[in-house]
């Protein structure tokens, strides 16, 4: 395949917004070779130093990079997850939030948690007797031959006038 058509299915897969997979199967071009085709295209063929250049498949380029950190700059109140599924919706640009928050992270723009949540030693809210406080959980766990199982469980929070309560501090 010459590089003006390798650069044609390029072009071409990257304008399709939904079903790449589906794209490159019509065309009969290999997943493996579209990717390996599209880094070359997105890199330089060689450094300073005259060796050449290879850039993982999956790496954003500089202006996806770009794009991220215009996102995060237009809207800096969002978590990084919220970030990476406005950009997938809206630029046509797949990114995960954990790739958004290292892009982040590395240019100074992830903020510290706002509050810290910390442990009392005792229940700032005392209970006298059953039924006054509650503590859920929720997990599931997959079975392998029949589906989930669900287990949430339940606790009253003993209080102090208890007989046989146990002491939580």
């Amino acid at each position: 395949m010459s590089a003006r058509e390798r650069s044609n299915v390029i072009s071409r897969v990257e304008e399709t917004r939904w079903g790449k997979r589906k794209l490159l199967t019509q065309l009969q071009v290999p997943k493996s070779n579209y990717y390996r085709w599209r880094a070359s295209a997105l890199q330089g063929k060689q450094d300073s130093s005259g060796n050449s250049v290879r850039i993982p498949w999956n790496k954003l380029s500089p202006p996806e990079e770009a794009a991220v950190l215009a996102a995060a700059r237009e809207s800096p109140e969002w978590s990084s997850r919220q970030l990476a599924t406005w950009i997938t919706d809206h630029l046509r640009l797949s990114v995960g939030g954990s790739t958004v928050y290292r892009i982040l992270k590395r240019e100074g723009l992830v903020k510290p948690p706002d509050m810290k949540l910390l442990a009392g030693k005792e229940y700032q809210r005392k209970t006298s007797g059953p039924h006054q406080m509650w503590a859920t959980d929720a997990s599931y766990f997959r079975v392998v031959v029949w589906g989930y199982y669900y287990m949430v469980t339940v606790m009253d929070a003993p209080g102090p006038s208890w007989p046989g309560s146990c002491n939580w501090t």
